[in-house]
């Protein structure tokens, strides 16, 4: 694959500089480039430019929309590994919601699924879509668990039925743009006419357990005006490695330049799922029977998530099982090319006072977080002072000499600090105690080696602080 460059783009460009953009040309190309700006932006291009534009920068796997209100993006990528450049549209998680249910357990399942949320480093972890299961095989139930779900939530929807009248019925009703699941070899032929003459926008899913046969099936689709596509290797719960084998092939065609495979992938964890609670599997005789099940439905998520699934379909709504998946999720599409911090400055934590410890950290978010975190939940009132470390943690940045004493005392003079304690004090964690003499020296303040970890601070400024502030007061008021 032939590496584009940001001079590949400008010479496509009017090359005016006319900034009506926001931009010179070349910047503009740049940003383009890193998928930082729109083609909609700059109102020169003709549409022959646009076209080639367009060609030129178009990712190798095909991004495609489904939705309603709110949106789900799957694809878009453009290298094998995070390293090359970055990954952009976070795997899409989706939970089933079977028509045997009833009414009320229909609309409490979906609710939950849109209300689902935890945080961490300061992002909020959600769920993004509902798939709305033909379990019954029966048009009318199928439609009205559909509306049922419309009605009480703004969730991206995905329609899972075999049953051909189901389905047509459903694109009758369905609002947005519904994710299709699924054609195969089998019914490839009706599923293409019944969205045709539905003349409803969709997304498909083409299922197969074979490589060649998905880029049949997507030839198909394309010769028919279908453009939006992704790709369902099947599944084997007794053999999850050849699914992610077949991942890996799909992508690194895509990457390759194999138009017929240059698609998202969807995986359906669902059916570890089902397939554990009717059978043995390896974690049981560890966990109850259930929550085998649930722990063999996260280990094949986690396997896909790291080969290239772009959505994944599961059952459970357990938390335990939710959160590493949704942080696995978090971390592989994190960008490595920005560190992830938070603002630097003070940040009062509960209610301090002039008597309140003073406690040094660093802006790499998920030390912010676990820090705030620990404090608000063990009730330590004190004053943080966060420094700029470029968003490393407490030992990568002393190591890399950003926690020192010139930040240090930057940081305590632009907070005003000094204004709002009675006291010269400063607690640093136990991982920073080599910095101790620089950060004394450069500020004038006393420095106190506190924990490890900040789950221990709270029990340590119990036991120490009314101490170590009296013991300096009395030192400093000879």
């Amino acid at each position: 694959m032939k590496k584009v460059s940001a001079m590949d783009i400008y010479k496509l460009l009017p090359r005016r500089n006319c900034k009506r953009c926001g931009y010179t040309c070349m910047a503009f190309a740049t940003k383009l480039l890193e998928r930082e700006v729109s083609l909609d932006q700059c109102p020169l291009l003709s549409e022959e430019q646009r076209r080639k534009i367009l060609e030129l920068i178009s990712p190798p796997v095909r991004e495609v929309t489904f939705g309603r209100e709110k949106k789900v993006v799957l694809g878009g990528e453009e290298v094998m590994y995070r390293y090359q450049k970055t990954f952009f549209n976070p795997t899409a998680i989706g939970v089933d919601v079977s028509d045997d249910l009833s009414e009320e357990e229909i609309k409490e399942r979906a609710k939950k699924i849109e209300d689902f949320v935890f945080e961490r480093t300061g992002e909020k972890l959600k769920l993004d879509f509902i798939v709305v299961r033909n379990k019954t095989n029966d048009p009318k139930k199928f439609i009205k668990a559909l509306k049922i779900v419309q009605e009480n939530t703004k969730m991206p929807i995905c329609l899972a039925t075999n049953n051909l009248e189901s389905l047509k019925e459903a694109l009758k009703v369905v609002e947005g743009k519904p994710l299709v699941y699924s054609a195969n070899k089998e019914n490839i032929n009706d599923i293409i006419k019944i969205i045709k003459e539905s003349k409803k926008d969709v997304v498909l899913v083409l299922s197969s357990g074979d490589v060649k046969e998905l880029k049949n099936l997507a030839a198909k689709c394309l010769a028919n005006g279908i453009e939006d596509i992704v790709f369902e290797p099947y599944l084997d719960p007794e053999d999850i490695f050849n699914t992610a084998d077949m991942n890996v092939m799909i992508r690194r065609s895509a990457i390759e330049e194999d138009k017929y495979l240059g698609f998202p992938i969807l995986n359906s964890p669902i059916v570890s799922y089902f397939y554990a609670l009717n059978n043995e599997v390896p974690a049981d005789g560890f966990f109850e029977k259930e929550d085998s099940a649930k722990v063999y439905e996260a280990t094949t998520s986690a396997v896909l998530l790291n080969r290239y699934a772009d959505a994944l379909i599961i059952h459970n709504l357990d938390i335990w099982e939710l959160m590493p998946i949704l942080t696995l999720r978090q971390a592989i599409y994190t960008d490595p090319r920005k560190p992830q911090a938070v603002e630097p400055g003070l940040y009062v934590i509960g209610n301090p006072d002039e008597n309140s410890p003073v406690i040094l950290t660093t802006n790499f978010s998920l030390t912010f977080y676990t820090v705030t975190g620990d404090f608000e939940k063990d009730n330590v009132n004190c004053w943080l002072l966060v420094m700029d470390t470029g968003g490393k943690a407490v030992d990568v940045s002393v190591a890399g000499g950003q926690y020192n004493g010139e930040n240090a005392k930057k940081l305590i003079e632009e907070t005003g600090i000094a204004d709002k304690v009675s006291h010269r004090i400063i607690i640093l964690p136990a991982l920073a105690a080599s910095t101790r003499g620089d950060i004394e020296d450069k500020t004038g303040w006393t420095c106190v080696v506190g924990t490890r970890d900040s789950s221990q601070v709270g029990e340590f400024l119990r036991k120490n602080w009314d101490r170590i502030l009296k013991e300096w007061k009395e030192k400093n008021a000879k």
